[in-house]
C-alpha cells in the first residue's frame, strides 16, 4: 500500500480514529490499541501480496521464540540462519527463477530487525518479551515495515506498553514531516528520475557529459526518494505518538566518506556497526583486522543491497574509501583543508560509487565510467560545435535535454528546486526544522503552508508522467 495513494489516505484515517477511539475503554484501551495496531499493520503489508503474510508470520513466531530461548552461541547461530533463510533465498534464488517468484516487500528491513532482537536478547541488552503481541508489533510495525528505518527493540517495544492519546504537537508535526517526505519524493527523486532513467537506459549512445550530469543528479535522486520515504514513515508513526528515530542527516554536507555513513541510511549503518563491524573486532584489534572488519562490513552492505556484481564492488568501494581515510587521517588532521573542499570530495567519492549502485549490471557501469573518461574530449567537441550550431542545440546532444527527457526549460526549474532544497539544507543542518517552523510567525507560516501545499499539488497535477508511487529502496 504506497504513502502516496488515496487509498493509504482512506487506510490511515479509519485506522487513526479507531486507534484513538480505543482510549475511551478505561479498563483495556491499552490492550485495544495494540489490537488495532497489529490487524491495521497485517492489513497494510498483506495489501501489497497476501502470500506475503506467511513470511511475516514466520520471521514473528521466529523472533519470540528466538528472544525466549537463545542462551549460547550455537542457538544464536541457529535463530540467525533461520532468519535469514527466506532473504537469501529471495536475493540469491537462480535467475530463471525470477519470473515466478515475488520478492516478499520489506524482508530484507523486518528481517534484520528480527536479528537484533534475537541478538539483544542473547547479550541481555534488553530483557526477552514474553507477550507474544508486543513481538508481533515489534516485527510488523506498519509505518516501517516496507522500507525502515530498521527499528530496534530498547527503543520500540517499550512505546507499545503505553497508551497513546492524540497529542496535537505530535499529530502536526508528524503531518510536517510527511509532507516533506512528500515534497523530496514528488518534486525532486521523480523529475530527476525522467532524465536519469533515460540517460542510463541507453548509456551506449550517450556522451560522458550527459552520464556524468546525470550520475550527480541520481546522487540527489536518491536521497530524496530514500529520505522522503523516511521522513514519511517517521511522519506516520510521530502522528500516532511513536518515536521512530532519525534515519537522515544531511549526509551530503557531510566531510568525510566516514562521516557520510553516520548520517545517511542511519538506522542500516548504526544496525552494520552493531551486528557486524563490532563483533568481528570493530577497532579493538591490530590495524589489519581493522582494515578487513571495514571490507567485510561493507561487503556485507553491498550483499544486502543486491546480488550482483555492481553492488558487491559498490560495498568493497567504501570499504576501500573508508580504509584510506582512516589511514590518511594523521595526514590530513596536519593540513588544513576548509570544510567545504572535504564536503566537496566527499561528496564526489560518493557520487562515483553510485554508478555502481545505480547500473543495471557491471558491464554497463563499465560503459559508463569508460565514457566518463572521456570527458575532456566531450569539452572540446562541444565548444567547438557549440560556435556552428549554437548552445541550446549542442546541450540538447551533449547532455540528452531532448524531447523524451527535459527541454533545457524543465532543468532549468528542476535544478532551481534542487538548489532551493540544498540551500534549505544547509540552513537548517545544525538546527531541527521543526522547530525552525514553529518560530516564524503564524501568518508567514500558513502563507508558507499553502504555498508549499499548492506546489506539491501542482507539480502532481502538471506531471506528464505516470506516478507509480513506489520508492527505490522497496525493491531492497
Amino acid at each position: 500500500m504506497p504513502f502516496i495513494s488515496l487509498t493509504f489516505t482512506a487506510f490511515f484515517l479509519i485506522f487513526i480514529s479507531l486507534y484513538h477511539l480505543a482510549t475511551r475503554f478505561k479498563k483495556n484501551d491499552l490492550l485495544v490499541q495494540q489490537i488495532i495496531l497489529l490487524t491495521a499493520s497485517f492489513v497494510f503489508y498483506g495489501f501489497a501480496d497476501l502470500r506475503f503474510l506467511p513470511f511475516l508470520l514466520y520471521i514473528i513466531a521466529l523472533s519470540y521464540i528466538g528472544g525466549l530461548f537463545c542462551r549460547n552461541r550455537i542457538l544464536l547461530a541457529i535463530f540467525i540462519l533461520a532468519d535469514l533463510a527466506p532473504l537469501l533465498f529471495f536475493k540469491y534464488a537462480p535467475s530463471d527463477w525470477h519470473t515466478h517468484i515475488i520478492f516478499p516487500l520489506g524482508l530484507s528491513f523486518f528481517t534484520f530487525q528480527s536479528i537484533s532482537y534475537i541478538a539483544d536478547c542473547y547479550t541481555k541488552k534488553i530483557e526477552p518479551e514474553r507477550n507474544l503481541l508486543t513481538v508481533a508489533q515489534f516485527v510488523s510495525f506498519f509505518p516501517v515495515i516496507s522500507s525502515g528505518p530498521i527499528q530496534r527493540a530498547g527503543n520500540l517495544i517499550p512505546q507499545f506498553k503505553a497508551v497513546h492519546r492524540f497529542d496535537y504537537d505530535n499529530a502536526t508535526n508528524g503531518m510536517k514531516l510527511f509532507a516533506w517526505g512528500l515534497f523530496k519524493k514528488i518534486c525532486i527523486a521523480d523529475k530527476i528520475a525522467v532524465y536519469v532513467n533515460f540517460v542510463y537506459g541507453n548509456a551506449s549512445d550517450q556522451y560522458g557529459l550527459a552520464l556524468l550530469f546525470a550520475t550527480v543528479l541520481y546522487s540527489f535522486q536518491i536521497y530524496c526518494d530514500f529520505s522522503g520515504y523516511s521522513d514519511m514513515a517517521i511522519g506516520v508513526a510521530r502522528y500516532m505518538g511513536f518515536d521512530a528515530g532519525k534515519n537522515f542527516d544531511h549526509p551530503y554536507l557531510s566531510q568525510s566518506v566516514g562521516e557520510f555513513w553516520r548520517r545517511w541510511h542511519i538506522s542500516l549503518s548504526s544496525w552494520l556497526r552493531d551486528y557486524v563491524y563490532i563483533p568481528l573486532g570493530g577497532s579493538r584489534v591490530a590495524l589489519p583486522r581493522i582494515y578487513a572488519n571495514l571490507f567485510i562490513t561493507f561487503l556485507v552492505s553491498g550483499i544486502w543491497h543486491g546480488s550482483t556484481w555492481n553492488f558487491v564492488i559498490w560495498g568493497l568501494l567504501h570499504g576501500f574509501y573508508q580504509c584510506v581515510g582512516r589511514a590518511a587521517k594523521p595526514v590530513f588532521e596536519k593540513i588544513r583543508i576548509p570544510a567545504w573542499i572535504k564536503i566537496c570530495i566527499t561528496f564526489c567519492l560518493v557520487t562515483f560509487a553510485w554508478v555502481f549502485f545505480r547500473a543495471e549490471n557491471l558491464n554497463q557501469a563499465g560503459i559508463i565510467i569508460s565514457k566518463m573518461s572521456q570527458i575532456p574530449h566531450n569539452i572540446a567537441e562541444f565548444l567547438v560545435k557549440k560556435n556552428s550550431v549554437g548552445l541550446k542545440e549542442c546541450l540538447k546532444v551533449f547532455f540528452a535535454f531532448t524531447s523524451q527527457t527535459y527541454f533545457l526549460k524543465r532543468m532549468i526549474k528542476l535544478l532551481l528546486v534542487l538548489l532551493a532544497f540544498i540551500l534549505t539544507n544547509i540552513a537548517i543542518q545544525k538546527q531541527n526544522g521543526l522547530k525552525i517552523i514553529k518560530s516564524i510567525p503564524f501568518f508567514i507560516r500558513w502563507i508558507l503552508y499553502i504555498g508549499f501545499t499548492l506546489f506539491i499539488f501542482e507539480t502532481l497535477l502538471t506531471s506528464d508522467t505516470s506516478f507509480s508511487g513506489n520508492f527505490i529502496y522497496q525493491r531492497f
